[in-house]
This record gives structure tokens, C-alpha cells and sequence, in this order.
């Protein structure tokens, strides 16, 4: 008798690739966007010099969102 893999159920997992998507995608435009509305400070050289860890974490949570999109676009045509 062959066996027979159950159908994906929709995991909370992800779910969680999304919001983690979301909140990386977040914190990567905050510590870009933040320094051109601050004035000048310690906390401003700080975003300024957290420049490239902010472009990853943009980049990351465009993945994320990303890949989450690809699966529900594959559950869905299945």
C-alpha cells in the first residue's frame, strides 16, 4: 500500500515568516529613514553608523516576506 503525505496544513510557522519579515523590514526603514528627522545628536551619529545593518535588515525582511509569499502561492495551487 502506498503511502500518502497528508496535505500542508497551514502552519503558524508560517505565519511567523511573515511577521518576522514584517518587523525586520520595520526596523530596517526606521534606522534608515530616522536620521534625516533627527536633529543633531549622539542618537543621530548611532543611526548613521548602523547604516549597513539596516540595509540588511530591510533586505532580510523582503526575503522573508518573500518566501512566505512563494509557499502560500504554492499551497494555494496545489
Amino acid at each position: 500500500m502506498p503511502s500518502q503525505r497528508p496535505a500542508p496544513s497551514r502552519s503558524p510557522l508560517n505565519n511567523d515568516m511573515l511577521v518576522r519579515g514584517v518587523i525586520l523590514a520595520l526596523i530596517g526603514l526606521i534606522l534608515i529613514i530616522a536620521p534625516h528627522f533627527m536633529g543633531s545628536s549622539p542618537t543621530r551619529d548611532l543611526f548613521t553608523h548602523a547604516q549597513i545593518p539596516a540595509w540588511f535588515s530591510l533586505v532580510l525582511g523582503l526575503a522573508f516576506m518573500g518566501q512566505y509569499a512563494k509557499q502560500r502561492l504554492k499551497y494555494k495551487r496545489d
